[in-house]
């Protein structure tokens, strides 16, 4: 599992690790975002076996509720899930709390819901429920902590993203002892909203429901060029992650207080963006273009073309497997945060029975097992690799398109674009 969600992603960056205490029992409080692709993101990038709960309407069938509860999952009923079923959460919370007392670790969403934006849902009362009932079992001598835990995607479907994954300072439940005595509901309303307050800031929030896919697009075309102008961290992922916090604060700021000049931003950035989708480039391949020296395209060029075997064979036997999910899932997954799972979960299928049936036709067709065995181990990497120099070859195309051939173009998108993060900075 480790291993593919390895090859799905570009990079993954895991910071504040040391936080997670080693001795003491855990409930890990993560954003929700990508569906099943959340859970993964924290059980790839720490060492603890943890128990999930999980939304019970994924536990209907037989089977799901067979391979969920096999990956250490346990269904959450809410009231969505019918008044009736609420009853069976007394069970699902006293097998909670016998992990909680052995130091076992348990995660669920604060949110109870997946939003598929970068906007938390308002949090439910479940986590600071389990943890001071466990700890009123308990005399409030578990020592249970909860730790906050922030999931960022540079996007949230596509093959080789980027994924940041923040821990954050845990939260010592033994404070609340006092509060819980005097107002057990209040004293649940305050450590839901301590929660909230302390994974706010190691999540990507964008506040604005109405300008939310504006503040998107901003974001994403001003993050880099505005990362320049100030130093958070010696990791470019985070380096990002922290700019664009601060630049959708900024933005948040401006909006209140100067909307008229907000509006100037988004108009220009739709300008710039109808310009972009009239050349028929994205912005990624423009500032490339735009910032890549004709040495350095020369460089990239002879790289390619070097690499240009590697690229075949990656393509020839991975194609059917990367392909074949995505046009079979396209238009019938009615919510797109589970578009990601889904593809990962058929990959983790298919990919493997390609693999050995193309090492099985090449054994046949060569006689030398040898050769066969090699292929099957080169196969994973040299379609990470082929993806990669795909990108390559189609950076290579636009920047002589938009360089070379529509100049004028050019000219244009890249003056918006420069218009567009100059007036950003400036503020």
């Amino acid at each position: 599992m480790r291993f593919a969600f390895w090859l799905t992603h570009k990079r993954i960056v895991v910071n504040g690790c040391g936080n997670i205490p080693g001795d003491k029992p855990i409930i890990f409080a993560a954003n929700h975002q990508n569906a099943l692709m959340d859970p993964l993101a924290l059980v790839c990038t720490n060492p603890l076996q943890t128990l999930w709960l999980a939304r019970a309407d994924i536990f209907k069938s037989k089977a799901s509720r067979a391979f969920l509860n096999f990956c250490k999952m346990i269904p959450i009923y809410r009231i969505r899930d019918g008044k009736e079923n609420l009853s069976n959460n007394e069970e699902i919370f006293n097998q909670v709390t016998h992990v909680l007392e052995e130091k076992g670790s348990v995660a669920l969403f604060p949110e109870a819901a997946h939003s598929g934006k970068r906007q938390m849902l308002p949090h439910k009362k479940a986590i600071p429920r389990i943890a001071l009932e466990s700890e009123m079992k308990n005399n409030f001598q578990l020592g249970l902590q909860i730790v906050p835990v922030g999931i960022y995607y540079d996007h949230y479907w596509n093959f080789n993203r980027t994924l940041l994954v923040n821990y954050g300072e845990p939260i010592e439940i033994d404070s609340y002892k006092v509060h819980f005595a005097e107002n057990p509901q209040n004293a649940m309303l305050l450590l839901r909203d301590e929660i909230n307050q302390k994974l706010l800031p190691l999540t990507m929030q964008i506040n604005n429901v109405d300008a939310y896919q504006d503040y998107e697009n901003i974001r994403t075309i001003a993050g880099k060029a505005c990362s320049k102008n100030k130093f958070f961290s010696k990791d470019p992922v985070i380096q990002l992650f922290k700019t664009e916090q601060e630049l959708i604060a900024k933005l948040e700021r401006l909006e209140e207080l100067q909307p008229e000049k907000f509006g100037t931003i988004k108009q220009l950035m739709n300008n710039y963006l109808t310009a972009i989708k009239k050349a028929g480039v994205t912005d990624d391949q423009l500032d490339k273009a735009a910032n890549t020296s004709f040495l350095k395209f020369l460089m990239q060029f002879f790289v390619s073309v070097f690499f240009l075997p590697i690229a075949a064979f990656g393509i020839l036997f991975n194609v059917f497997p990367y392909f074949f999910p995505r046009i079979f899932f396209a238009g019938k997954v009615k919510d797109l945060a589970f578009m990601g799972t889904f593809i990962f979960a058929s990959g983790l299928v298919l990919f493997p029975l390609i693999y050995l049936l193309e090492s099985g036709i090449i054994w046949f067709t060569t006689g030398s097992f040898p050769i066969a065995a090699v292929s099957l181990l080169a196969m994973p990497f040299a379609g990470k690799i082929a993806f990669n120099l795909l990108q390559m070859y189609q950076n290579l195309f636009q920047h002589v398109k938009i360089r070379y051939i529509f100049t004028n173009q050019f000219k244009h998108c890249k003056n918006l674009r420069s218009e567009v993060i100059r007036i950003i900075s400036s503020y």
